[in-house]
């Protein structure tokens, strides 16, 4: 398995990770209605052909229902030095041992998160402004607020934006300061939601820059200069 690879889509190496959190007995967790509410559990039983999984019922009844209902689920966890992010569909309440449990299908993505550099966190003063996906079906504005010099950063961005592991922001339009817009194109790694300080609730989601090369390589380091 690379460790340098973020975004997992082999079914092999997502199920060594998810052996992992069952051998961590790691809690995963899920935020439904924007953030409003979580639902905590574990993970039980790997399919070992790779079908489904199987995870606990939680403890909270409206959190359970909640999830149960939606059609595509994602888990976050923390494990082996690892932030894990990986969405499971079809909920289905069933039994496991004479207790309630839920039956999803196996992953087909999965991200692996973990800081290899100091980050520098942009100032204030300079924000880095983002129009995301800006020649995809449904452009948003964003606004990138941490940046390392190995192309990882976060994006906050609108709740109401659904963003899964794995999914490919193209043409991301930057604006830098006193220099030409940079296009890119980011990786999203993982979400989750957040409160900013006037009481807005959005969503951060840790992206990577495919490419580190050329225009993105210059606002890499436009910024980490600025923030030093």
């Amino acid at each position: 398995m690379d460790a340098n690879t973020p975004v997992l889509r082999s079914g092999a190496e997502i199920g060594l990770v998810l052996r992992s959190l069952i051998e961590e007995r790691a809690a995963i967790v899920c935020y439904l209605s924007g953030g409003d509410r979580l639902f905590q559990s574990r993970l039980r039983h790997i399919d070992p052909a790779g079908h489904f999984i199987l995870i606990e019922a939680g403890e909270n009844p409206d959190a359970l229902s909640a999830l149960v209902a939606m059609p595509r689920c994602i888990f976050h966890a923390d494990a082996g030095g690892w932030r894990v992010e990986f969405v499971a569909a079809e909920p289905q309440l069933v039994s496991l041992a004479g207790k309630a449990a839920i039956r999803l299908r196996f992953p087909e993505v999965m991200s692996r998160w973990r800081r290899a550099h100091v980050r520098t966190s942009v100032t204030p003063s300079i924000p880095l402004q983002c129009v995301a996906d800006s020649e995809g079906v449904m452009p948003f504005e964003g606004l990138i607020v941490d940046i390392g010099p190995e192309g990882l950063g976060f994006l906050i961005h609108a709740a109401n934006i659904t963003l899964e592991p794995g999914t490919l922001l193209k043409s991301c339009l930057i604006e830098v300061p006193g220099k030409p817009t940079c296009k890119v194109d980011l990786e999203v790694c993982y979400s989750q939601p957040v409160v900013l300080g006037d009481g807005t609730r959005s969503l951060r989601s840790g992206c990577r820059f495919l490419d580190t090369t050329g225009s993105a390589k210059e606002v890499i380091g436009f910024y980490i200069g600025a923030g030093a």
